[in-house]
């Protein structure tokens, strides 16, 4: 078979930036949640439980991101 002048590419390079941005942000996600712990315990006694919970969200969320969110986005088709 005959290709254009143009060859297809190959699917594994085309999915690598995604999973690099995915890394990235799960990084980043990773690094503000654990901010947000370290500064649960300088802040006001109302707003100190609000801010652990959400340290805990965000790392959560950094935890999901790559291992459960992208892949079931991608798909397997």
């Amino acid at each position: 078979m005959t290709y254009p002048v143009i060859e297809p590419r190959d699917e594994e390079r085309s999915g690598a930036a995604g999973k690099a941005v995915a890394v990235v942000t799960s990084f980043i996600l990773f690094l503000v949640g654990l901010g947000l712990f370290a500064l649960a315990f300088e802040v006001d006694e109302a707003w100190r439980a609000w801010t652990f919970a959400g340290g805990l969200a965000i790392v959560t969320l950094a935890f999901m991101l790559p291992t459960t969110i992208i892949p079931a986005l991608e798909g397997d088709d």
